[in-house]
């Protein structure tokens, strides 16, 4: 009925959100007798670099990792197209799912394509807030995309993007940037029931707004920084504290910059039951991202039932965020903006801050693992694209992507 017998998933790291997806599709695909192999490049990276170390070989799926011990971000991107695709001819899979071709792993499942008769599903969330190249390289990017069956993104919001970049309607599948929710969701109600002992032992406050990421440029934390001195100073009856969960370069200077601004909790890199106790106590989730291609924090949240304040930045805000349903949305950059909606939403009384959470539970509920196993089946079965012509495989053959920290 499918087609295809051996489905690939290629990813720079395997994360805890991607062995969940894998894992899921696995158990989804089992009755079909399909086999879903993870190949993880490399075991660590520069970018998600707290994230514990994990098996690649799951729940009912196999994996391997190609740079074991290895940085993605020491790698050259030559030598990661090579070894990836030598992986990919060893499994033989017939579907592979990939990053996009400005990797190289992404290239790697293109390339393997020309060498076989596969199909490559490109798994990518950059949309037009994100894409600052030029129309050279969109050129290049379409031509390149001749040879990718079909793309796979997060929801309808970003199809007009690839549609621009050369994928017509119907080879575009919507659900990649699916977390548990059921996970998240349990472990957040374990955390609250015993919210006392997570306050001492993580130092939290009663009452917070909860920031999650790394602390790097585009993820608007000196926007963030401004909008809380307003909120602040504008004589909130019990003002909210701050939270901020991660760690990055821009983490001294964050400090520098709050000073003794209200209450701020630096509480580092969290991970497992932590993170979930952060997000089960928090009173709303903050994301105030200049340019975010989706932000996976906001799935986590509303997963735990938060209210949220989300940046137009991020890709998940038009989908994931109804205005006044389940929290606002706010212009990238708007510390002013920023500030009057975090002090609405301090005014909120319990029952209507709780039923916010609710919404969030209901909206997400729709972007689950279930979304990702339903969308993958669908991407995996799109027909081959006929060949793409000269100077569509010679672009192809000629870039091997860049390896890039995202």
């Amino acid at each position: 009925m499918t087609g295809f017998s051996r489905i690939a998933f290629v990813c720079q790291r395997a994360l805890p959100c991607h062995r969940a997806r894998v894992a899921h599709l696995s158990r989804t695909v089992r009755p079909l007798r399909i086999e879903v192999v993870l190949v993880e490049v490399a075991s660590e990276d520069t970018s998600y670099g707290g994230f514990p170390p994990a098996a690649t070989s799951g729940d009912g799926y196999a994996g391997q990792t190609c740079f074991p011990g290895h940085s993605y971000h020491d790698l050259a991107a030559r030598r990661v197209l090579r070894v990836v695709e030598s992986s990919l001819r060893g499994i033989a899979p017939d579907v592979v799912f990939a990053p996009a071709t400005a990797f190289p792993e992404g290239m790697a499942a293109v390339s393997y394509r020309l060498r076989s008769e596969s199909k490559v599903v490109m798994m990518d969330d950059a949309w037009q807030a994100t894409d600052q190249r030029g129309y050279l390289t969109r050129a290049v990017k379409r031509l390149i995309h001749k040879n990718v069956d079909a793309v796979f993104v997060p929801a309808p919001s970003h199809r007009a993007y690839f549609e621009r970049l050369g994928f017509p309607e119907q080879r575009i599948v919507f659900g990649v940037d699916a977390i548990d929710n059921d996970w998240f969701a349990s472990n957040a109600e374990v955390a609250r029931a015993s919210g006392g002992y997570w306050q001492g032992s993580l130092g939290l406050p009663a009452r917070y707004f909860l920031f999650v990421g790394r602390f790097l440029p585009r993820k608007g934390l000196k926007s963030l920084v401004e909008a809380y001195r307003l909120y602040c100073s504008q004589r909130v009856e019990t003002p909210w504290a701050l939270v901020l969960v991660g760690s990055g370069t821009e983490a001294e200077e964050i400090r520098a910059l709050l000073g003794d601004i209200g209450t701020v909790v630096f509480a580092g890199a969290k991970f497992g039951p932590e993170l979930c106790a952060c997000y089960g106590l928090a009173s709303a989730l903050v994301v105030p991202s200049l340019s975010d291609p989706w932000a996976l924090v906001v799935n986590e949240a509303a997963a735990s039932g938060l209210p949220l304040l989300v940046s137009t930045g991020c890709g998940s805000a038009r989908t994931l965020v109804r205005e006044g349903e389940n929290g606002w949305t706010f212009t990238p950059g708007d510390a002013e903006g920023l500030a009057a909606l975090m002090a609405r939403m301090n005014s909120l009384p319990k029952g209507a801050l709780e039923a916010l959470g609710r919404r969030s539970r209901e909206i997400v509920a729709d972007w689950g693992l279930e979304r990702f196993a339903r969308g993958a089946l669908e991407a995996a079965q799109i027909p081959r694209r006929p060949p793409a012509g000269l100077l569509s495989d010679f672009l192809t053959r000629r870039w091997k992507g860049r390896v890039r920290r995202t």
